[in-house]
């Protein structure tokens, strides 16, 4: 009777668990839209991203909902647009982490579900007592508060040269060992231990953030590749290819060779996770979503001199900057159970509509009152449009000496994206379906429409308590 009441019991799991799928979430810091080849770069080589595009849904117009790094995270795992709560840059006293313990992550709801959750890599979004494992996630690894490693190389709390500001907590390792390597490794672990009930893992990697690190042998081979092409080495300090903007200079080749062969790294990771899927035969109930927190490094203020990593051009600037260049990202989606083949969309979606997506992926019903500000992109999954709706950016502390941009606030509504600089109390306006490098500002010709958008963007910015620094840094007018 009792084998009768067990066999019962597993046949009820079983189903319960037969629909809902294994989402996977993989988060890559500061890479940019056209760094990967289903994008159009030929420097770059990412065949494994890019057969998620051929073997699922190609995003053309995701965005994050900030161009830097906190801020966008905060976006994505709360379904919250950042200036809601500060962020970035102003403190709420009644919070002690960046993300709230109050705020709610679909990783709590995806555990209460069923689900087997993990967070590998970056989280950056609070200190001790604020980790993922306080939002959601059972299995928490070498995802501390630090932004990025000293090093990408054993031991990575140590800088290779000089001093680093990061406190990236000790780990156990081998010398030599790749961090992008050792968090595919963990990755790897929680698929296999949870290979039989859905899981949700999100493998937010530290590359490609700085330092521009990456084995030698990779290095080489894309020095070579450069000489073959009769490009010139942008490595380090390398201002071969820079030229300057109004606040800063900005890359326009794609030719830093460590950078390139990081990149190759997450790439090879990605690979074997997929593989993976197919030999423990889950692939096809199996989601991988795989975007970036925001546009590439390419910019830097005017005396700065650090090295530039990649370029984003067509789009103007980079990380850091609400132009196109800082705010759109790669979005790759597959799901061979649900979604077809070789799918591209112009669906806009921005970074909080990651949130109610997961929801509505793992079969649960959305929660407005968390995700206050996502919108699913569920249809455009499989070829539906829909009106998303304006998107809003507001971004009061910029960093002019290190990545040049200044403090701005922003709104997209159609063709038109409306940009207000704080610092000269200036406005701009592009229609990006003519003028996608943001190059000609058409506010003194549309007067209205920019007056019409500019009230739009105010009121948006008083009901969500957008605030503002004092003015800083004031750059030339373009």
């Amino acid at each position: 009777m009792k084998f009768f009441y067990l066999l019962s019991a597993l046949f009820l799991a079983t189903n319960l668990f037969a629909d809902k799928p294994n989402i996977i979430f993989i988060l890559v810091d500061d890479l940019g839209r056209q760094d990967l080849g289903c994008y159009g770069s030929t420097f770059y080589e990412t065949p494994n991203i890019d057969s998620i595009a051929s073997d699922g849904v190609k995003f053309n117009n995701a965005y994050v909902a900030h161009p830097r790094c906190v801020p966008s995270r905060f976006a994505i795992f709360s379904g919250i647009y950042p200036a809601r709560y500060g962020v970035p840059g102003f403190k709420i006293k009644e919070y002690k982490h960046t993300l709230p313990l109050k705020l709610n992550t679909f990783a709590e709801h995806l555990k209460t579900s069923g689900y087997s959750t993990a967070y590998i890599g970056k989280w950056h979004l609070g200190g001790h007592g604020g980790e993922p494992k306080y939002q959601g996630f059972d299995t928490s690894i070498m995802a501390g508060h630090a932004g990025a490693p000293p090093s990408y190389f054993y031991p990575f709390h140590k800088a290779k040269k000089g001093k680093s500001k990061e406190d990236f907590a000790p780990v156990e390792g081998k010398d030599g060992e790749y961090l992008t390597d050792r968090l595919t490794d963990e990755a790897l672990k929680f698929i296999r231990s949870n290979k039989e009930k859905p899981f949700h893992l999100t493998l937010a990697h530290y590359a490609v953030h700085t330092p521009i690190e990456a084995p030698k042998d990779l290095v080489e081979k894309y020095k070579q590749k450069l000489k073959a092409l009769k490009i010139k080495d942008g490595g380090p300090r390398s201002d071969k290819d820079v030229k300057e903007d109004t606040s800063g200079f900005y890359k326009t080749v794609q030719n830093n060779p460590s950078y390139a062969a990081m990149l190759e790294k997450v790439d090879q990771g990605v690979g074997r996770i997929m593989e993976e899927l197919k030999t423990l035969q889950i692939e096809d109930n199996t989601v991988i979503i795989f975007t970036s927190d925001h546009g590439g490094l390419s910019s830097r203020g005017l005396k700065n001199k650090r090295e530039l990593a990649t370029s984003n051009l067509p789009f103007r600037h980079g990380k850091g900057w609400l132009y196109e260049g800082g705010n759109r990202v790669p979005l790759l989606v597959k799901w061979p159970a649900k979604v077809k083949k070789s799918l591209t969309t112009d669906q806009r979606i921005t970074g909080t509509d990651h949130y109610p997506t997961i929801l509505q992926m793992a079969g649960l019903p959305l929660k407005p009152e968390d995700h206050v500000d996502g919108e699913s992109y569920m249809k455009s999954l499989h070829g539906e449009t829909y009106d998303r709706g304006p998107i809003f950016w507001h971004s009061p502390v910029a960093r002019p000496t290190s990545t040049g941009d200044t403090n701005m606030t922003a709104m997209l509504k159609g063709n038109y994206k409306l940009i207000e600089c704080h610092d000269l109390n200036f406005l701009e306006l592009y229609d990006l379906s003519k003028d996608i490098s943001e190059s000609k500002n058409i506010a003194q010709e549309k007067p209205e429409l920019t007056k019409q958008l500019l009230a739009e963007m105010n009121a948006w910015k008083k009901s969500v308590n957008a605030k503002l620094k004092p003015k800083g840094f004031v750059r030339k007018k373009k």
